[in-house]
């Protein structure tokens, strides 16, 4: 090397290969402490690595993982798309930055990843499930199913395709094709496979959802006999079963300890499930105490999200409101009737009374509306009815469909003044009996994880119903607000009303709701499979003193409790 001596050129050799020496030491003692479990210290080494430049793609992808498994997903990413940088042709970078995104909600960022990863390794089961779940979530079901069929011919063995092909017909309206393969997954799973009672838990939700109840309770029984831990199966029990009936199974759920079980969500699941029996058996007190319980420990591993949703809310009101194309409704002619409102406001009663039509679709509660303004957002909106329809259209070809995802009544003027075929339902009920139904409804997805604080959900129904009363004065004749209390109570005369307005014809079908052959896969699907009857009205007096907060809010804020009333 010009310029310098040997001996200096020696010496920077040696020093370099010394360098490298003591980082390959370092990062043989990280893979050591994480496969010990001892996370913490193996990501100081990690970090210290990068700090010293050393960027091996290994360090990069077990720092992701530790990452990953510790929750710090911004982190995960950043160190994942390094090692891609090192390595493009490394599967497992693509596959975990897939699996990341989609986690946090970014599908459109995750798609491209989860499908390079099965590029790269056509022979990576887990690969093939990533993507099924991607497609799933970008309301693509026939190219998940196609996927999912693949994998199930490369993988024979592997139940989970057949599972996942019982769900995707589930989802699409293919009932007996679902049963086919779910029945298939069950067979073909072994018993000692943790994926099992998973299976098998989601086809009894499902037969719940068709209205096969007592098949649905001899599944769980087999669940609860592989896995006499699993939460899950004692919770769906719990809302099966009918008081007096079936006291055995009900004594079951009772004499379940907690104590019996370590992680939080299956503690508190357990809870729930407690209180679901003794409210049957309506022994309110009991089943308030259990939920008091139940909900606190939610809130442990589930804080309340109220300030998110508040915010956000407010946002597209501030921009829609600021925007003067938002003021105009372009209705043409109806295709696509959007329901919303609070959690458990009468929202799928309303879905299931129109689903009577035979020229109307329930797609429940899905995203076909966010990712259709995702989609047109490049356009400005222009073309978002084009793509609504587009994306409605690849789980039925009815002429109207139904959709209840709830929290669209935060894209109201969207709906309104983009869409050119849309009508919305707006359904409420009384504020307790609304929040009493939200306290004892154990939801599991983002979005509702204020409904586990009363002084929250107190909060957040006021919000809510002057957002609405917003909404009723800017576009006034375009939603129907719905009043679950008078449609329980009145249902033909309140059917007939929303019909008129829908101009939809009436016939005494709509009043045998519960004999729907439509499938209705939330929360309340248990509920719904009854005819209209009004026992849930005034329920909140039975938990009154449970109820103290939220009353307590509403005092403190001037909010009568018959304020609702005002909408209908």
């Amino acid at each position: 090397m010009k310029g310098f001596k040997e001996s200096e050129v020696n010496k920077f050799g040696k020093d370099k290969q010394n360098s490298k020496n003591k980082n390959l030491a370092l990062l043989q003692n990280a893979l050591i402490l994480q496969k010990k479990g001892e996370l913490n210290e193996a990501a100081k080494i990690y970090n210290k690595l990068i700090k010293n430049k050393f960027f091996e793609e290994k360090v990069f992808l077990n720092y992701a993982s530790i990452c990953q498994d510790q929750n710090k997903l911004d982190d995960a990413i950043v160190l994942l798309k390094e090692a891609i940088r090192i390595n493009p042709k490394n599967f497992i970078a693509f596959f975990k930055m897939g699996f990341i995104l989609n986690n946090r909600g970014k599908v459109y960022e995750a798609y491209p990843f989860a499908k390079k990863a099965i590029e790269l390794n056509p022979n990576f089961w887990q690969g093939y499930h990533n993507l099924i779940k991607i497609l799933r979530e970008l309301n693509r079901p026939k190219d998940a199913a196609s996927i999912a069929e693949k994998a199930r011919n490369l993988f024979s063995s592997n139940h989970l395709f057949d599972g996942l092909l019982g769900e995707i017909n589930a989802d699409i309206g293919n009932f007996e094709e679902a049963i086919e393969n779910y029945e298939k997954a069950i067979k073909k799973a072994p018993n000692n496979d943790e994926t099992l009672c998973w299976t098998i838990y989601t086809y009894a939700n499902f037969l719940v959802a068709i209205g096969r109840k007592k098949e649905s309770i001899s599944y769980l029984r087999k669940v609860l006999d592989l896995n006499p831990k699993y939460a899950l199966g004692y919770y769906l029990l719990s809302d099966i079963v009918i008081s007096q009936q079936d006291e055995a199974l009900e004594n079951i759920i009772l004499n379940t300890q907690i104590t019996n079980f370590n992680n939080l969500e299956d503690k508190y699941t357990i809870l729930f499930a407690k209180s679901n029996i003794f409210h049957k058996r309506k022994d309110y007190e009991k089943s308030s105490d259990l939920l008091k319980q139940g909900n606190d420990l939610k809130l442990l591993d589930k804080p309340s999200d109220l300030e998110e949703n508040i915010n956000y809310c407010e946002k597209v009101k501030e921009k829609t409101n600021l925007d003067k194309s938002f003021d105009q409704p372009k209705f043409k002619f109806l295709r696509d009737i959007f329901i919303v409102g609070l959690p458990r406001s009468g929202s799928t009663l309303i879905e299931s009374i129109l689903g009577m039509n035979k020229d109307v679709y329930n797609l429940g509660e899905n995203t076909i509306l966010l990712n259709a303004l995702k989609e047109s957002e490049e356009s400005n909106y222009s073309n978002i009815d084009q793509i609504y329809l587009k994306l409605s259209q690849n789980f039925s070809s009815k002429k109207i469909t139904t959709n209840k995802m709830l929290g669209n009544f935060m894209l109201i003027p969207h709906m309104i003044s983009k869409l050119q075929h849309s009508k919305v339902i707006y359904t409420f009920r009384n504020p307790l009996d609304n929040i009493l139904s939200m306290y004892r409804a154990k939801f599991t997805g983002n979005g509702h994880k204020y409904s586990s604080s009363l002084i929250d959900s107190a909060t957040y129904y006021i919000h809510h119903f002057k957002i609405m009363s917003f909404y009723k004065e800017k576009y006034k004749n375009h939603i129907y607000f719905l009043n679950y209390d008078k449609l329980v109570n009145n249902p033909k005369i309140e059917i007939n009303k929303l019909l008129s307005w829908l101009e939809i014809p009436w016939n005494d079908s709509y009043l045998n709701h519960h004999k729907s052959k439509q499938g209705f896969f939330i929360a309340s699907n248990v509920q719904v499979r009854s005819p209209i009857n009004n026992k849930s009205v005034g329920g909140w007096q039975n938990y009154s003193n449970l109820l103290r907060e939220s009353l307590d809010v509403f005092e403190s804020k001037n909010f009568p409790l018959d304020s609702f009333e005002k909408f209908s």
